[in-house]
Formats: C-alpha cells, sequence, structure tokens
C-alpha cells in the first residue's frame, strides 16, 4: 500500500512539468513558439512588450531599449501544502519555490514592423537554495496568450495616441 501511495505522489508531481518542456523541437520549431511579429513602431512594441510583463507579475531586472532587450523574473513559491508532503515523503523540501526567468528582445524590421522574440526557463529551488531543475518552456498557450496580450496592448497604445 505504501509503494502505491508514493507512485500516486511521484506522478502527480512529476507529470505537470511533462507539458511544458521539449528537447525534440527542432530550433526551427523553437523559434515558431517563441517569435512574432506585430505591426507598429518600434517604441510602441517595446514598450507594450514591457507593459504585459509587468501585468503578468513578472519583476523588470534589465532593459535596454536600444537593444531591445528586457530582462525580468518572477519567484513562485510552492504551496505550504506540497512542501509538507516533501517534507514528510522524502525528508526535506525538494522544491521550495520556482524562479522564472523571461527574456524579451524586440528587434526592428522596418518603421512599421518588429520582430518579438520572449524566451522563458523555469528553475526549481531547493529549501537549501540549490537549483534542482532547470528548464526552457516551450508551451505554446504560454507563449500565445503573451502574444495576444502584446498585440492587443500595441492596439491599445495606438488608439490613446503612444
Amino acid at each position: 500500500m505504501k509503494k502505491f501511495i508514493i507512485i500516486i505522489f511521484l506522478v502527480i508531481i512529476l507529470i505537470p512539468g511533462c507539458a511544458t518542456t521539449s528537447s525534440n523541437l527542432s530550433p526551427m520549431q523553437i523559434r515558431e513558439i517563441t517569435t512574432k511579429e506585430f505591426e507598429g513602431s518600434y517604441e510602441n512594441v517595446y514598450r507594450a512588450c514591457l507593459t504585459v510583463i509587468q501585468d503578468n507579475n513578472y519583476i523588470i531586472k534589465n532593459t535596454d531599449m536600444d537593444s531591445g532587450l528586457i530582462s525580468a523574473t518572477v519567484d513562485r513559491e510552492t504551496s505550504e501544502g506540497s512542501q509538507f508532503w516533501q517534507a514528510f515523503w522524502l525528508g526535506y523540501v525538494a522544491n521550495k519555490s520556482t524562479l522564472i526567468e523571461l527574456s524579451c528582445m524586440v528587434n526592428d524590421l522596418n518603421k512599421t514592423a518588429q520582430q518579438v522574440r520572449i524566451n522563458i526557463q523555469e528553475t526549481n529551488m531547493s529549501q537549501f537554495g540549490g537549483k534542482n531543475v532547470i528548464k526552457q518552456i516551450y508551451d505554446v498557450g504560454i507563449y500565445n496568450a503573451l502574444f495576444n496580450d502584446i498585440r492587443t496592448e500595441i492596439k491599445r497604445r495606438e488608439a490613446i495616441g503612444r
């Protein structure tokens, strides 16, 4: 019975992580997921990206409008219940929090078209501050949601004349 409970626990912990990454993607497939083109001025697209990243609770760590780079992070603490069960089963907390790092690059194609590439990396942190798992995120839904929000913010900014 105890083995059955352990197997169920491991399945619940491990399966959700399987859907967010894939090492089977080619560089072109990754670029297709992480890159979109937008109509608008360079400044408007860049500022729309900043707004959307902040709206998604990321803390902006670095920006450089000249190069188009935005880097940001968000730290999501694992629920106390999950931490309890990790400590109960493993004797320590293997996944105390998840640090998500996002980088966004806005490339100036011409006066009315810009290319945006977003990369997201997830790092699970243990109770001792160690990094357990570092993985790139290639979930199409996450990227599409960000790109749709950026598109909406660009249109909102154009409507108010920014």
